[in-house]
């Protein structure tokens, strides 16, 4: 498995990826009206701007992309596994990534995670600041704060 920059033509696979994780990695966490508010203007184009700035990154295996991330300076925008690559370190594979990205301020990296992926960051040592939420298609959507500094 290795870790490299994302390309437009891996825009796809990346959709892809990122709507099949939140159906399937949320669902027991979320409403159906919530996941389909959240993934509602998704699309692959979508991800081209932050793929043009050099912010998103893929995992890759067997030439297959298995997950993806997108982080920047002070913070963790993404990390999403394709569900079928779930509990194989492919999370822990692009966090790692994502946070040499984020620390580069060298004081606090910050992330809105998913209900469902707290403990995921917990493990890693990010910290709940606060619970809030996002609004997608006028649906509000629990999240949590979290920051990691050391």
């Amino acid at each position: 498995m290795q870790i490299k920059s994302a390309k437009i033509s891996d825009k796809e696979n990346i959709y892809k990826i990122h709507t099949s994780a939140v159906k399937e990695a949320c669902k027991n966490f979320y409403t159906q009206e919530q996941i389909e508010a959240w993934l509602k203007n998704k699309s692959p184009e979508g991800y081209i701007e932050a793929i043009e700035k050099n912010e998103m990154f893929i995992a890759e295996e067997n030439n297959q992309i298995i997950g993806f991330g997108h982080a920047i300076v002070w913070e963790i925008v993404a990390i999403f596994v394709d569900p079928k690559s779930h509990k194989k370190g492919v999370g822990k594979m692009l966090l790692q990534y994502a946070m040499e990205i984020a620390w580069k301020n060298k004081k606090v990296i910050k992330i809105e995670s998913t209900i469902n992926a707290e403990k995921f960051y917990e493990k890693y040592g990010f910290v709940k600041t606060k619970e809030s939420s996002v609004t997608r298609q006028w649906i509000e959507i629990p999240i949590i704060i979290m920051e990691y500094s050391n």
